[in-house]
């Protein structure tokens, strides 16, 4: 038998799978709802909710499928035939008993006008706070013929308590059933947890039995492997990308965009609620294209000492009528489930261009007032920082006061702010910054975006390697000579953008 160490089954308490979704649900059928729609893939989680609620309220729970048939809980044997819906459906219509019935992936078959048909005809019997219909699956809607008289619910993912219970009740076991060592105290499972926030309770198990089979320990050491595997299962859904906490990146001028950053360093937490602070919502970084506002919003996330997730707007859009505006909700949850983080939308007019219309069947427009709503509505601690381009294509209703703190303009980089950037990526390469005039050649580079200076240090390297000499003054100043800026390509856009931003937008620098 493994030992314990200071965090072990004496610190277990009731609870866990979520006393706030519990109750919830036990409103809903107190409220005599006659049939509970719950959109969520944790179906052994919300079995163990309902379960709870079964007890509170006295009654026995049953679960359905089509594989198994009506189960009561406890039993090991399904009631007789009623593996087939209809005939499980007659069966419960016949019973006039009470209980909590869960039937799993049932709207499949809401295709079929006569099984609804059924289901509609027997919800009258389930008007008892003491009875009632929970259907569960992943993207479940009810069919419009019986909507009204049911109602949706979806099943949050697991708060911190839900995930400290289970962190302790794996502990438990694998201290008491297994040859695993737990040499971990309270602040290490703490810190366990938060990094295992926004993963479902199976993810949640799956990855901490990974990190104790690996070598028979749970370790303090195993949190760095708890988020490459957090990492791997949050990309796994194709919508968001995570980034563990992570040193910042030195980054050349936006003074202004840092400073205000720093003020808001450390509002996202209980201290600052306590001051009377509300949590800062976030920020709009519009501007040119190059200027570092992706390498900025990373760098929010490690100044601030936070987790980052990254929502590409592109990737939630689906063939399938619903799916995109599902997708939106399921990213938006799983960042809330993870705060504080700070969430990153890259390019957001991808995602809500006005210039859409009825093109894609008012899809665009709906997935915008979700987002809407969700900016003004929401209480966790996601900071948000949404970056654009072009700004033309940016609903106008997304630039209102109030939906994000501030908005900022990313100009293309000052004289100083170009010879810092060199400066960087000089020194980033192994290269002494002092050998070069860099007030010689941050004049040169006027116009140029921090990225395109960057591509002038990359290509003057190619001509050393080639000429098999080390890169010097000269040939640098050649490179960023013959080199042709975006701002002088698109010079149109760039003054468009300039003027749109005065008066509207703060300057980042």
């Amino acid at each position: 038998m493994a030992t314990a160490g200071a965090y072990s089954d004496a610190d277990s308490r009731p609870g866990g799978q979520g006393s706030d979704s519990a109750r919830d649900l036990e409103i809903l059928i107190r409220s005599r709802y006659p049939v509970v729609a719950v959109d969520t893939l944790e179906e052994d989680r919300l079995r163990a909710l309902l379960g709870r609620v079964a007890r509170r309220l006295d009654v026995p729970l049953f679960t359905w499928s089509r594989t198994q048939g009506l189960v009561r809980e406890g039993k090991d044997q399904p009631t007789y035939d009623t593996a087939d819906p209809f005939k499980m459906l007659a069966h419960l219509e016949a019973s006039a008993a009470p209980g909590v019935v869960l039937l799993a992936d049932f709207h499949p078959y809401f295709d079929d006008p006569l099984l609804v048909r059924k289901l509609r005809e027997i919800l009258p019997a389930f008007t008892d706070d003491r009875r009632a219909l929970i259907l569960s699956g992943h993207g479940v809607r009810l069919p419009p013929e019986i909507g009204m008289q049911g109602v949706p619910y979806k099943l949050s993912l697991p708060d911190l308590e839900a995930i400290q219970a289970a962190l302790r009740q794996v502990v438990r076991r694998a201290a008491l059933e297994e040859d695993v060592r737990i040499e971990i105290g309270e602040v290490e499972a703490d810190g366990m947890a938060r990094e295992l926030q926004g993963l479902t309770l199976d993810e949640i198990h799956r990855i901490l039995r990974r990190a104790m089979v690996t070598d028979g320990r749970l370790t303090a050491s195993d949190i760095q492997m708890i988020r490459e595997a957090k990492r791997d299962t949050v990309a796994q859904s194709g919508l968001l990308e995570f980034f563990p906490a992570a040193s910042p990146e030195p980054i050349g001028g936006m003074d202004s965009l840092r400073a205000w950053l720093e003020k808001r360093h450390g509002a996202l937490g209980p201290e600052a609620r306590e001051f009377g602070l509300e949590p800062p919502r976030g920020v709009l970084l519009m501007g040119v294209q190059g200027c570092g506002k992706s390498l900025m919003a990373r760098n929010v996330a490690a100044e601030w000492e936070l987790p980052l997730v990254r929502l590409d707007p592109a990737s939630l859009y689906d063939k399938y009528v619903g799916e995109t505006e599902r997708n939106l909700r399921q990213a938006l949850d799983t960042a809330d489930a993870m705060s504080p983080v700070v969430l990153w939308i890259d390019e957001i007019e991808k995602g809500f261009a006005r210039d859409a219309g009825e093109a894609d069947g008012g899809v665009s427009g709906r997935l915008l007032g979700t987002f809407l709503t969700w900016l003004q509505e929401r209480d966790s601690g996601v900071f948000v920082v949404a970056t654009a381009n072009d700004v033309d294509r940016l609903p106008p209703e997304l630039l209102r006061k109030g939906r994000f703190d501030e908005v900022f303009f990313v100009d293309l980089p000052g004289v100083s702010a170009r010879r810092d950037i060199l400066a960087l990526h000089l020194a980033r390469r192994g290269r002494d910054p002092g050998r070069f005039d860099l007030d010689r050649l941050a004049g040169a580079a006027e116009g140029f975006s921090g990225s395109e200076l960057e591509q002038a240090v990359v290509a003057g390297l190619y001509t050393a390697f080639a000429e098999k000499t080390d890169l010097d003054h000269e040939t640098l100043l050649a490179e960023i000579e013959t080199a042709v800026p975006l701002s002088v390509t698109l010079s149109e856009r760039v003054g468009s953008l300039r003027r749109w931003a005065d008066g509207r937008a703060v300057p980042a620098a």
